[in-house]
């Protein structure tokens, strides 16, 4: 079965960057974006399993990417990133767009795989 994909969609290119490297470490392959337009790209183009993406990116929300996402697949895990509280209607907002998990920064890497393996388990895991 070949590696699963992750996007992650992030502004900050050392969080990215260490994102992707220990997620490589863990046998994902991973794929990035700077920006919410070149993570709609990627994740059009490499349909990823699981994207995760900061809310506040410089030229989108996480909400918009999500709503855009979704419409284009139901299949990716979609996994929002905060480095602040969010309320209760930002959460259900986020849901209600289709994303799957929260995370607030900073969190640890290793809890992050281990959400990621159970969400794609719960999936099905099925490759595409």
């Amino acid at each position: 079965m070949p590696a699963q994909k992750v996007l992650v969609i992030d502004d900050d290119a050392h969080l990215r960057e260490s994102l992707a490297e220990v997620l490589d470490l863990e046998g994902f392959t991973c794929l990035e974006a700077a920006n919410a337009k070149a993570g709609i790209e990627s994740a059009k183009k490499h349909n990823p399993d699981v994207v995760i993406m900061d809310i506040q990116l410089p030229d989108s929300s996480g909400f918009q990417i999500c709503q855009e996402l979704r419409r284009h697949s139901k299949d990716f895990i979609l996994i929002m990133m905060t480095g602040r509280f969010l309320s209760a209607e930002e959460k259900t907002q986020g849901f209600s767009l289709g994303a799957d998990e929260y995370l607030t920064k900073p969190f640890d890497i290793q809890e992050l795989c281990l959400r990621i393996r159970q969400l794609l388990s719960r999936k099905g895991g099925q490759a595409r």
